[in-house]
């Protein structure tokens, strides 16, 4: 090969990388957004309600982590059933460890 084939060809080289750069610019930026789960609603034995976003169930009790305090929740003073039947009609899954519902 000559000089004259090999510049013709580192060229033709980087041709191909401009045009490849030209073709595909580089995707936008997309903020990451996350979207918050829908509350737990709690419903106590004398029928008051409570919103939880984190909690945990531990043996017998429920845990509030809420950002300013956490709260500690017998699973006695909620009323289960109205529990469970208010958040199906939210669409939100609660459900008790060691329970088999559903299986």
């Amino acid at each position: 090969m000559n000089q004259q084939s090999l510049d013709e060809q580192r060229m033709r080289q980087q041709d191909d990388q401009d045009s490849y750069a030209r073709s595909a610019p580089p995707p936008p930026h997309q903020e990451e957004r996350t979207v918050a789960a829908p509350a737990t609603v709690l419903v106590y034995r004398d029928q008051r309600k409570q919103e939880v976003q984190n909690y945990a169930i531990v043996g017998q009790t429920l845990w509030n982590f809420a950002p300013q305090h956490t709260q500690k929740i017998p699973l006695s003073d909620l009323d289960i059933p109205a529990t469970k039947k208010e958040n199906d009609e939210r669409g939100v899954d609660f459900r008790l460890p060691g329970t088999t519902e559903g299986q």
